[in-house]
Order: C-alpha cells, then structure tokens, then sequence
C-alpha cells in the first residue's frame, strides 16, 4: 500500500504500540482504581506515611489524602510508574526516526522520496504526538470507569490535567532522546542516556526537601514541573506546562538541525 506521507506512514507503525501502551496503562489504573477500597480497608495509608517519614517523598507521597483514590494513585502510579511508561514509549519511538532508520538501512530509501529530512523529522514526531494523546485519552476512559466501579471520588477535570503533564514529560524527554540519537545515529545510546537522566531527574525532585543541596538543583528536574503543582489535585499548571513544552520544543529543534547537518550511515 503506498501511503501518502512520512506522518501516515507513521501512524501506521505505531497503531500496535499505541494499541498496547494504552491498553496497558488503561487497565493498570482502572485496576489500581477498583482496588481501592479493598487496600484502604487494609491499610491505612496516612499512618503508613507518617512511619516512613521523609523516605515517603520517594513516592511522590504527602500526608493530607492519601487515603483518598486522588492521593492513592498519585502514589501508585502517577508518581513513577506511568511516567516511566510514557517516557520509555516516546524515548523509544522518537530514537528510532533517524538512528532506527539508519541501523535498519532503510535511511536511504526514505530519503530518496521527494522529502525533505526536516519534514521526515517532523512528521514522524506529530505521529508521535498523537500515539501519546491517544494513550492518555484511553487511560483517562480506564480510569473513570475504575472509579466509577468502585464509588470512589475522582475528579476529571484533574485527572485529565495530570494527563496533560504526563504527555509533555514524555514528549519532553522523548524530544532528548530523538535529538542524542539525530546527533550520533546511535539509538542504544540516545534510549539510555534518556532513561538516566530519568531517573536522576526523579531522584533529584523526590530528595531535594530532605538533602542538603538538592533543592538547589530541584528547578533543572523535569519532575519539578511535572507533579510539582499537583495537577492531580489541583489542576492544570499553566506555567509548569509551558516549561515541559519549551524544553520539548528546544531539543526537537535541535534534533531537526543535527539530522539536516549530519552525514548519515549508509
């Protein structure tokens, strides 16, 4: 079937990941959801954060509703788990446009199209754009239905503010991720620096209240803006939201002018 442009291309390559991404995350938290008032017949979480102490900000945890669904799932899954997932889908996918493209041998033939690089780099990241949408747009479905099965309050207004955040760390850190791997046409590379620099971003906003120097560098996580107002709580961020979109935009920028420059593998 000849397809029309590099973006339809695209979305049909990713309609299967799309499809298990969401699905995933979609049942993860409609699941979480359910459970709920089961685990908190069982566990009293306040008491639970309290024991722990400061060792509870590596849960992205506050005392004050965490035995309500809001403060549950922030814990469970809104702190690490779905950001983990988003981030490895967008870094995955993103790293893949030119160094997949180039380990496959495939850059030439694409190339050889009445294309130019700066548009296959573009059209493959709205592509990208889109898969995420659809994702959280799934997740959001899963999880109102989960609170709804279960009788437990979960506003979604929030829920889908939360999800606007989510989407912009994934691009955000997928957008690192596509421009190391336009840099050096390694994928392995952009795909593990990426998730590192996760993890030490997440490290940095969860201790940066209880290690001295920290706080310092708290601003420079992702993270920060990312959960940093709330938004599961208390809506939308306006300014957090634009921060991840402007590091998001940075580095596509970046990624398009190094895959215009470099010379590509053959």
């Amino acid at each position: 079937m000849l397809l029309r442009n590099v973006f339809t291309k695209t979305i049909r390559d990713l309609r299967w990941p799309t499809f298990w991404v969401s699905l995933g995350c979609g049942v993860m938290t409609a699941y979480f959801a359910v459970l709920f008032p089961t685990y908190s017949k069982i566990v009293d979480m306040e008491s639970l954060l309290e024991k722990m102490g400061p060792a509870a900000q590596l849960l992205g945890a506050s005392v004050g509703d965490a035995n309500s669904l809001v403060g549950f799932l922030h814990i469970e899954l809104f702190s690490m788990i779905l950001p983990a997932a988003l981030v490895a889908f967008a870094a995955g996918e993103a790293s893949g446009f030119t160094a997949g493209e180039e380990s496959r041998g495939t850059i030439d033939i694409l190339l050889s199209y009445p294309v130019s690089r700066r548009r296959v780099v573009l059209e493959k990241w709205l592509a990208v754009v889109l898969a995420c949408i659809v994702s959280v747009v799934v997740l959001w479905v899963f999880a109102i239905a989960g609170a709804a099965i279960s009788a437990s309050p979960l506003p979604p207004g929030p829920l889908a503010a939360a999800l606007v955040m989510l989407v912009l760390l994934g691009l955000a850190f997928g957008d690192i991720a596509l421009a190391i791997s336009a840099f050096g046409g390694n994928r392995g590379a952009a795909i593990g620096v990426t998730v590192a620099l996760m993890v030490a971003m997440y490290l940095i906003d969860a201790l940066s209240s209880i290690v001295n120097g920290l706080g310092a560098i708290r601003p420079l996580s992702l993270f920060r803006y990312y959960m940093g107002d709330d938004p599961l709580r208390n809506g939308l961020n306006l300014g957090d939201a634009a921060v991840l979109a402007a590091v998001a935009a940075v580095f596509l920028a970046l990624a398009v002018v190094a895959f215009e420059r470099r010379d590509l593998a053959a």
